[in-house]
């Protein structure tokens, strides 16, 4: 530490990075964003001028440098393992996006040998910190619909131009591309965390759209919970719509619907006769989703704040990083579903009481 604040160094400048450098900033009084990482010189660069912090072109001098008491990795999801073990093995603090891993192996070593290293750590899942699902934990927490029989989520994105891109570590499985992957970890994190662990899935993920890529640009999982629930799964990246996110829970007394292209973002209906429900307020309309002020970027810089007063205050974060292992568990079924002609996975063996 340096003046009383904990060095920040950021890996990795890709699309989030300038909202985790945002929450720093508004962070100032106790931390410093003392430096920043990427491959790419000429985006290191400016974005160090942007900030007033260093630049790096190679993380590993990133994690090396002694200002620097917090590493976010915000790198592709290949890299997170080398990454993350690199910096626990510095004794740093780390904060790193989601998903973990991109596979379940990985994010189970990482979690435990973060565990092990006793440093302040967590997988930052924005999901935990949407304004929307926050008031959908409330509302199912006073039990206002009842027992969920059923719930459908649906992710969409436009990643056409990413897609598009040789190179590109979304258009390849063994760069960390993969929509599932991307995309599955958040929903498979709300369920688990709302309505609890998965019993089986299956899985369907298809390539819609021409582009000179490996990927699926459309998916589908669905199966059953533990509770008994049903669940559906939507995933797109070639939606020519906003980027959105939807959530659908019925339930033996109502319902909840809840999308972030829709104003009122939440509505709760209790029966089939209720034609009005209730708007739920304290949710605004924000589907600029990237931008400040969009209901992304704010969960984002709710999630980040919420590590660094955690870290300041010496408690843990809202976020259980080990729900987005578990996640990793469930994409990585999901995947076996689909590359094995849609077969029904049974998910008994995978727990998050065994994530130790």
């Amino acid at each position: 530490m340096k003046d009383g604040k904990f060095g920040v160094g950021i890996a990795g400048l890709g699309l989030i990075a300038t909202t985790h450098a945002t929450a720093y900033k508004n962070k100032g009084d106790v931390v410093d964003l003392v430096a920043v990482a990427d491959a790419d010189a000429v985006v290191a660069q400016k974005f160090a001028g942007d900030f007033g912090a260093e630049a790096y072109m190679d993380f590993h001098e990133l994690i090396a440098d002694p200002e620097i008491d917090v590493v976010d990795l915000i790198l592709p999801h290949v890299l997170h393992r080398e990454a993350a073990f690199a910096v626990l093995d510095a004794g740093k603090h780390l904060i790193m996006e989601k998903p973990v891993a991109p596979n379940y192996a990985d994010a189970v070593a990482i979690y435990r040998k973060a565990v092990e290293s006793g440093v302040h750590f967590m997988v930052a899942e924005n999901t935990r910190y949407i304004a929307a699902y926050q008031a959908v934990a409330g509302i199912l927490q006073r039990g206002d619909i009842g027992d969920v029989i059923h719930v459908r989520t649906q992710l969409r994105s436009n990643e056409k131009p990413n897609l598009s891109t040789p190179g590109n570590w979304r258009t390849k499985y063994e760069l960390g591309g993969g929509l599932v992957l991307d995309t599955g970890a958040h929903s498979f994190y709300l369920i688990a965390w709302l309505l609890g662990e998965f019993a089986n899935l299956r899985g369907v993920g298809k390539k819609q759209f021409p582009l000179p890529n490996e990927i699926e640009d459309t998916a589908e999982v669905s199966g059953t919970l533990r509770s008994g629930a049903r669940f559906d799964c939507m995933f797109t990246s070639v939606s020519e719509a906003p980027h959105t996110e939807r959530l659908e829970l019925y339930g033996t007394k109502g319902a909840i619907f809840m999308d972030q292209a829709a104003d009122p973002v939440v509505k709760v209906f209790r029966g089939d006769h209720d034609f009005v429900g209730e708007s739920i307020t304290g949710v605004p309309y924000a589907l600029d989703a990237w931008h400040p002020g969009g209901w992304h970027f704010e969960s984002v810089l709710v999630e980040v704040g919420d590590y660094v007063d955690s870290l300041v205050e010496h408690r843990a974060p809202l976020i259980d990083s080990r729900d987005t292992v578990y996640a990793i568990g469930v994409v990585e079924a999901a995947y076996k579903s689909i590359r094995s002609g849609e077969a029904v996975i049974n998910l008994d063996d995978l727990t998050r009481g065994s994530i130790r």
